[in-house]
């Protein structure tokens, strides 16, 4: 997906994103990251967040002594992000803007679908200095089955073609093995779940049709009630509801090994 379509889809959603949907200010997939985050952070130092969106995961980090950054293709997310970040700039997360080894920590939220990982992961290893932290979540399938129901629905919410390829519906086994590729150690694995109204989502997204939006709530309920169960997708007094598995991982750059004279 290109960057243009990126930025105007997310400008469009920045006024309501955080109401938009349940993931993104959950109080218990938060205290998740901050348990993950654990002797990981330090007491001082700086901390970016790439594809910062509203900047809720800094919000859930930050403490007196950390000095908190990001960055958003999204002119909109960023003025709303300003809630929780201090310093804040458009940028790529395929190129960083920032030097090398400026950062005690980076951490991202629900943004790996619309990058190339290994771009990234060896730009947010560039920006840390030896022995700094990589926050990275995502929400994932359960399953090899769950992905492919998923890859359907995903594919009509993101109709410009970011799921024409698999791959960008990452398992948490993907996500580690890309962690590990760019040459950071995996310290701390975690696994949330969240309760999601996906009627309340469909509101947040205006370029999808009436049509588009009967065609993903078809395909939530188009499947067997085993299939439903597993997922958790029930309908409550007309909302339709989910459960969606989230992996959470705290990796670390090697620390720089001594010179010998």
């Amino acid at each position: 997906m290109k960057n243009d379509t990126v930025k105007a889809q997310f400008d469009a959603r920045s006024s309501e994103f955080s109401k938009s949907a349940s993931w993104v200010t959950d109080p218990g997939l938060l205290a998740a990251h901050r348990r993950a985050a654990a002797n990981l952070l330090p007491a001082k130092g700086r901390i970016l967040e790439a594809c910062c969106g509203t900047g809720e995961v800094t919000g859930a980090l930050k403490r007196r002594g950390l000095e908190t950054y990001g960055f958003d293709l999204s002119t909109g997310m960023l003025g709303e992000a300003a809630r929780h970040i201090k310093t804040l700039k458009p940028g790529d997360a395929h190129a960083i803007p920032y030097p090398d080894g400026f950062f005690d920590a980076v951490v991202m939220r629900q943004a790996m679908q619309f990058l190339k990982p290994a771009v990234f992961l060896k730009e947010a290893a560039r920006v840390l200095k030896p022995g700094g932290a990589l926050l990275l979540s995502h929400h994932v399938p359960r399953s090899a089955a769950e992905r492919k129901r998923l890859l359907r629905i995903y594919r009509l919410i993101q109709p410009e073609g970011v799921f024409k390829d698999p791959s960008k519906l990452y398992l948490g086994g993907d996500l580690r093995a890309h962690i590990r590729r760019a040459g950071l150690r995996v310290k701390k694995e975690a696994v949330h779940f969240t309760r999601e109204s996906i009627t309340a989502l469909m509101k947040c997204y205006p370029n999808l049709s009436p049509e588009q939006k009967a065609k993903i709530f078809a395909a939530y309920l188009g499947t067997g009630a085993a299939d439903r169960r597993a997922c958790g997708v029930t309908v409550r007094k007309g909302e339709l509801l989910a459960a969606w598995k989230w992996v959470i991982f705290a990796a670390q750059k090697p620390a720089a090994r001594p010179q010998v004279l």
